[in-house]
């Protein structure tokens, strides 16, 4: 493993992350990647695979997502009966999402990194993408008392100094709240995601300066398979 702690420094927390995907019917399952001035930047971006072409979609596009998603909700809340009448678990509904914050950047467009060259947020690495990665390939964000990474594979993918870090905010206008925006002191932001809001709010807290007790202790040297275990 290569994400080994300095001397000094102690591992915080650590949990499955990655660039986060929009949910308006507008730009469902897409994201784009954007300078400060909106301009798409992701032929721009070095040794990056090629991705799919960002677009918001047109209403026909939006009418199919809306009943995509209306039948996909109907299907849940049956079985959900079902398996309750049956004697089994019901289903746990995943929460909605909650108040629009930025349109022009959740319906109209959906930027999860705004960067100009140079700038940090767009060092961050294409394996965050998980529409440019392998099935089951996980990346992990890891937040130590000194600095904040990016692992995959048991590989360190990227680092920064916490103090490098301006701000972390929860974005309502994600399923379950798990979305957050990254900030960094040049004015540069990713938006990313986590599986569960707890852990998006833990790392949230903890990137802004709070010390929360960790929802689990980790440590460098886990992998994948043994925190699921």
């Amino acid at each position: 493993m290569d994400c080994h702690p300095e001397l000094g420094e102690t591992p915080l927390a650590r949990c499955p992350g990655s660039f986060a995907t929009g949910t308006a019917a507008t730009v469902d399952g897409r994201r784009s990647f954007r300078d400060r001035r909106r301009n798409d930047i992701e032929a721009e971006l070095p040794g990056w695979p090629e991705g799919n072409t960002f677009a918001v979609r047109r209403l026909p596009g939006r009418i199919g997502v809306h009943l995509r998603k209306t039948v996909s909700g109907v299907f849940a809340a049956a079985w959900g009966i079902l398996s309750d009448l049956l004697g089994g678990a019901t289903l746990d509904y995943e929460p909605g999402r909650g108040k629009l914050e930025e349109r022009e950047d959740e319906v109209d467009d959906f930027p999860v990194m705004w960067a100009d060259p140079e700038d940090t947020a767009r060092t961050l690495p294409w394996q965050l993408d998980p529409s440019r990665c392998p099935p089951r390939y996980v990346t992990e964000i890891v937040v130590t008392t000194r600095r904040l990474l990016v692992v995959g594979s048991g590989t360190t993918l990227w680092e920064t100094e916490r103090e490098n870090v301006a701000a972390a905010a929860v974005r309502r206008f994600s399923l379950g709240r798990r979305d957050f925006r990254l900030s960094f002191r040049d004015g540069s932001w990713a938006r990313l995601t986590t599986r569960s809001s707890a852990h998006t709010t833990e790392l949230v807290e903890l990137l802004n300066g709070s010390s929360p007790a960790p929802l689990q202790k980790n440590d460098c040297g886990d992998t994948p398979e043994e925190r699921r275990s």
